[in-house]
């Protein structure tokens, strides 16, 4: 087959024994095609593949033209976190319970992976956005995030103060559960559940959602995706409190840290299939209203 993707290399679900039939299938699809296909460990399980074909997923990008992964929606979150930097495009195969961005499922796979192989396809560039816990000026930890950030009060029943900047400017101070910082992809994942926007995945822009705040004038704000963020928290019984991305946990937040969250400098590029229509992902896996009667 005449392709732009020579090399394809394919991540699927950790620990999943499920899965095994749907990646011998998508092997036994891509093979036949004349493809080279490389392996994550975890994805090697489940078919025969010899050891120069298996790679870690940090070097998949190295040697592919696209990525697969095969899972649910965390499978892809963690790819993509993987893939950021590179130029390496990406596209989902839905074996989870939602599969808001892997949208090709196993009784259409062939046929839409084909019409992928074949040049037929809808690709976009979604925003992704870098991390940093900063103690006494010293950057600790650092992490992407293709959803949200989300910094929590951990092991308390107390509400924790939070104090949100944006490019310095002091925005507000809020109590709260904790906030949520979302990409437009991440709008409708946690954010949206706890109140905040549904925004287009084209935007350039960034969500600021708080949790359970305890006034009712605190509301969620949408902020330019150039922006950068920054949070402080305290708590008068000195907790701690947990800042996590993607639900990738880091480590314990003290009083005093700073978290520094901006846009990374490079985009991640999602395939879908020719058909692919955001509005009608939000209709039907989020039962966001319905489609007009003729």
């Amino acid at each position: 087959m005449n392709t732009q993707f020579k090399r394809i290399g394919l991540i699927s679900k950790p620990d999943a024994a499920d899965i095994k039939g749907t990646v011998q299938a998508l092997c036994d699809l891509l093979q036949q095609a004349g493809i080279i296909l490389y392996l994550d460990p975890e994805t090697a399980q489940h078919v025969n593949a010899s050891a120069e074909h298996i790679i870690q997923i940090e070097s998949l990008a190295e040697r592919c033209d696209l990525i697969m992964s095969i899972g649910g929606d965390g499978t892809l979150l963690s790819s993509a976190r993987a893939l950021v930097n590179t130029n390496v495009p990406l596209i989902g195969i839905n074996l989870g319970r939602l599969g808001f961005l892997v949208d090709i499922s196993p009784e259409e796979m062939n046929a839409k992976i084909q019409e992928v192989l074949e040049g037929h396809y809808h690709e976009e560039e979604r925003i992704i956005l870098m991390t940093q816990i900063i103690r006494n000026n010293d950057v600790i930890h650092e992490q992407s995030a293709f959803n949200e950030v989300a910094l929590h009060r951990l092991k308390s029943p107390g509400l924790i103060d939070i104090e949100t900047y944006v490019d310095d400017a002091f925005v507000n101070s809020q109590r709260s559960d904790g906030l949520i910082i979302a990409t437009p992809t991440g709008s409708t994942a946690y954010a949206l559940s706890c109140g905040g926007p549904l925004i287009h995945p084209s935007m350039n822009a960034i969500a600021l959602v708080p949790i359970n705040p305890h006034t009712l004038s605190n509301r969620p704000i949408v902020v330019d995706g150039n922006s950068h963020i920054g949070v402080k928290f305290s708590q008068r019984d000195k907790h701690r409190a947990q800042l996590t991305c993607d639900n990738v946990i880091l480590p314990d937040m003290l009083e005093g840290d700073f978290i520094s969250i901006k846009r990374h400098p490079n985009k991640i590029r999602l395939l879908h299939p020719i058909d692919h229509d955001f509005f009608n992902t939000l209709r039907v896996k989020l039962d966001w209203s319905h489609a007009p009667q003729s």
